[in-house]
């Protein structure tokens, strides 16, 4: 079976500068994003603490403080850390949680929870008021969703061991916001260091389009969706979306967002407008991901 050529990939989306940009982005080391736990604790004892472990930060907004990489260890060593007062998260992996909009309330899931970072962003954002289910299909991932929730003191999240692809079915009309980070091939992420053949691809899709069915079905009319990927390949994204699109059942609208902190480019499709979705570009602090948002009327 033949191995997928990134690069020809990459060339069939990307300028030559930006596909550059990506090659490029593999090779750097990356600056740490930390997002505060509102729960536990505010803006100004954290900076304290960070000024106190002389560890230099930007603030980037509410929640996101910018870190210097060689900061990296000495963050995960620290108390505040394993006593949940900060997470360690990718900023464009926050942006996805962020996208979704939820509020204090509502009822919300997060379809492929594990490792529980994303939870967490919407748990802060629901200021812990509402019902979460967090959602994974993995037990040994499962356990560590958990216990993540359980150290950051997340009150409202029920954790289940499901696959996201029964959701739809147990649960219609259920959510308000759903988020589906959804398994994917991790070229974004990863970049050269891993290989997939053209049959893998296939089957990853496949399953990406089955996990949005289900969301969709699970979602309420007047509902919003975020779908989201860390990987370049169109199998995985715009064809993703496109086959929702066309689906009958559902009346689709992609939203439009915002994308502070990062640089993007559009999403196209030769069949929709697929315009509101974007590709965030990896650079020193995010990494490459692909983030559309979906009403359901």
């Amino acid at each position: 079976m033949a191995l997928l050529d990134l690069s020809i990939a990459l060339e069939s989306i990307y300028t030559q500068s930006q596909k550059e940009q990506i090659l490029q982005s593999f090779d750097q080391e990356k600056n740490v994003n930390i997002f505060r736990n509102s729960l536990l604790i505010g803006n100004d004892e954290l900076e304290s603490i960070l000024k106190n472990e002389t560890i230099e930060f930007k603030k980037i907004d509410t929640y996101c403080y910018k870190i210097p990489f060689h900061f990296k260890s000495k963050l995960s060593a620290m108390s505040a850390f394993s006593e949940g007062k900060f997470y360690i998260q990718n900023y464009a992996s926050y942006l996805c949680a962020k996208t979704l909009g939820v509020k204090a309330g509502e009822s919300v899931l997060d379809m492929c929870a594990a490792p529980g970072g994303k939870s967490l962003n919407l748990a802060n954002f629901m200021q812990n008021q509402g019902y979460l289910a967090s959602c994974e299909l993995s037990k040994t991932r499962f356990f560590t969703l958990k216990n993540t929730l359980e150290t950051y003191q997340v009150k409202m999240a029920k954790c289940f061991l499901k696959d996201g692809r029964t959701i739809g079915k147990a649960c219609p009309l259920k959510f308000d916001k759903i988020l589906l980070d959804a398994p994917c091939s991790t070229f974004a992420k990863m970049g050269f260091g891993i290989q997939k053949n053209t049959k893998e691809i296939k089957q990853i899709a496949n399953l990406q389009k089955k996990l949005l069915h289900s969301a969709l079905l699970a979602l309420k009319h007047g509902g919003e969706l975020v779908y989201s990927t860390c990987t370049f390949l169109r199998e995985e994204n715009e064809a993703v979306l496109e086959n929702a699109l066309r689906n009958s059942n559902f009346h689709l609208e992609l939203l439009d967002f915002e994308l502070p902190n990062v640089q993007f480019i559009q999403a196209k499709s030769e069949e929709f407008d697929l315009s509101f979705a974007k590709r965030v570009l990896p650079d020193d602090y995010a990494d490459g991901f692909f983030i559309a948002k979906v009403k359901k009327h």
